[in-house]
């Protein structure tokens, strides 16, 4: 699929209250649904078994932990009757739902307008797997709107949809448009990158190239296929390239610029939709020496240059296992098995029919693995992560009716109160290090935590703050205001009085495994201090105990 789709037939313009679907559409097309052979679940687990009807509505819960912005039980009960395998296929055959349209509901988007426009698509989509995807590919292939960016919401939500529409295709393809985006192009100075002019003391920028090659595929060092690092004689580290190369790379990604620009330094039409054009008398035409000594000969046209330079990186051995391990790392795990990053890199390797970077794949393989599947069981002391802020309000939105859906919706401060927002990371390291490790424990067992690098003790508190005001204030039965997304306690208050059904319910929709008897034993006391109050303060306070405790923090 070109990145500069029209409307084609399995466009689904997002429709909410509010929002005339036929007055806006994507710029992407959702790609047609990616057939992963039905067996590859079965053959990494060497078991049918998981392609059965799921008995225990807790693995149920966990997997959509994994796979949505949270579990809804009408959800649970869906994924319990079809399987992990059905369920997915199901999900990679719906139309993408994109967030240009929501967007673009305002004549004049409001400020930081793609956030709210997310966390509307985001909660609220019934494609939540492709969502799912797309949020961790933007952790992956980072812009933010923090500084020169921060007036492109289109541009922003543009951007996005990019991710959204290849997140069951081809790595490669996802490669070459986010490479192309003029976002990404703004964002690490691609744009407007020229050839080197000695006299006018201009030399090719390498913040692209140095990023593509660091964070976007293959990582500093040589790994092998299981992400453990490749040593030299002496124990060291070896690195994947040199200065020399990045370089090299800097000078292929010379000559692009906005479509049709009219001015090269200070262009006056701005198309933050298309790809970037390539401009040759701004291209460095000369040979370039690339990855692992691969020579792109001199006398080539700037297309033909970023072709061979994005095939280079995309079949260099360190990419299925780099992007693998944290494909895995976002949706499971934090500290993966060697075992575990193989299998999924060899996917990526090379799926069922032999093709390299088929994403539907990898997605697959990295939810149904065995250790995806049951290595809470099996390495409990090791297995999991952190939630993120983010996902624990959308988690709670989506188990409690939340629906950002009214026009007037806004998210105001959101990174304030939750330490992230979508699109708006610091910078281009996202907002957590992969290898961040928490010191104590986790540090000292050689555990890495990255989630835990934006919570201190000022963000534990404004995110606890967050998830009080949206269980006691903002809920439908407090007459809350409906454009701020209020959770319904309803059927929490009609629980009331029965106390095993109203915990049962509670852990079902905000635990990934059974309550703890410290929980269950704050919740009786709660329940017991609170037998003369109203059943609204009783569920208000019994869903932020739950929300708001270490247990509902950790996904396992």
């Amino acid at each position: 699929m070109s990145a500069c789709g029209g409307g084609g037939g399995n466009e689904k313009p997002f429709t909410a209250p509010g929002i005339d679907s036929g007055s806006v559409s994507s710029t992407f097309t959702s790609p047609a649904p990616v057939t992963v052979a039905p067996q590859l679940g079965a053959a990494l687990s060497g078991t049918g078994a998981i392609e059965t009807p799921i008995d225990d509505p807790l693995d149920a819960v966990r997997f959509l932990h994994r796979a949505t912005f949270g579990p809804t039980e009408s959800e649970i009960a869906n994924l319990q009757q079809n399987g992990y395998q059905s369920w997915i296929t199901n999900q990679m055959q719906m139309p993408a739902t994109f967030l240009l349209p929501v967007t673009r509901r305002h004549t004049e988007p409001r400020w930081r307008e793609h956030v709210n426009s997310w966390l509307t698509v985001s909660t609220i989509a019934e494609d939540q797997l492709r969502q799912r995807i797309a949020y961790a590919l933007s952790q992956f292939f980072v812009v933010s709107g923090q500084g020169e960016l921060s007036e492109q919401k289109a541009a922003l939500s543009n951007y996005y949809d990019i991710l959204l529409a290849n997140s069951f295709g081809n790595f490669r393809d996802l490669l070459e448009q986010v490479t192309l985006s003029p976002v990404m192009g703004n964002f690490l100075s691609m744009k407007g990158n020229q050839k080197p002019d000695p006299e006018n003391n201009i030399r090719p920028d390498e913040n692209y190239a140095r990023e593509l090659l660091q964070l976007f595929s293959i990582g500093l060092v040589q790994l092998n296929n299981d992400g453990t690092v490749i040593t030299d004689g002496n124990g060291r580290a070896i690195p994947t390239y040199d200065q020399a190369v990045v370089e090299a790379f800097a000078h292929v990604f010379t000559g692009w610029h906005f479509k049709d620009v009219d001015n090269w330094n200070y262009p006056d039409n701005e198309d933050w939709f298309s790809p970037m054009q390539a401009y040759p008398e701004r291209h460095d035409s000369g040979e370039k020496i690339v990855l692992n000594g691969h020579v792109i000969p001199a006398g080539q046209s700037p297309q033909k240059d970023l072709q061979d330079a994005l095939d280079n990186v995309f079949n260099h051995p360190n990419v299925g296992p780099f992007f693998s391990k944290h494909l895995i790392r976002q949706l499971v795990t934090s500290n993966p098995s060697p075992d575990y990053v193989s299998r999924v890199a060899s996917t990526f390797n090379s799926d069922a029919s032999g093709t390299r970077g088929n994403l539907a794949a990898v997605v697959r393989a990295v939810l149904t693995d065995p250790e995806a599947l049951y290595g809470h069981e099996s390495n409990p002391e090791t297995f999991g992560k952190l939630r993120e802020p983010l996902i624990r309000l959308t988690s709670l939105w989506r188990a409690f009716n939340g629906n950002p859906t009214h026009p007037e919706f806004s998210y105001g401060w959101i990174d304030e109160r939750l330490a992230q927002a979508p699109l708006q990371s610091p910078s281009v390291f996202n907002f957590f290090s992969p290898d961040f490790s928490q010191a104590g424990l986790l540090r000292d067992q050689g555990l890495v935590s990255p989630e835990f690098q934006i919570h201190n003790e000022s963000t534990i508190i404004s995110i606890t703050s967050a998830l009080l005001a949206h269980s006691i204030w903002n809920n439908t039965v407090s007459g809350s205001d409906p454009a701020s997304a209020p959770v319904d306690i309803s059927r929490l208050m009609t629980l009331d009085g029965n106390i095993d059904d109203q915990l049962a319910y509670l852990e079902k929709l905000t635990l990934t495994r059974p309550m703890s008897a410290g929980l269950k034993k704050q919740a009786l006391y709660l329940i017991d201090e609170r037998r003369y109050a109203s059943a609204q303060i009783r569920a208000e306070e019994l869903l932020f105990l739950f929300i708001s405790s270490p247990e509902a923090a950790i996904q396992h």
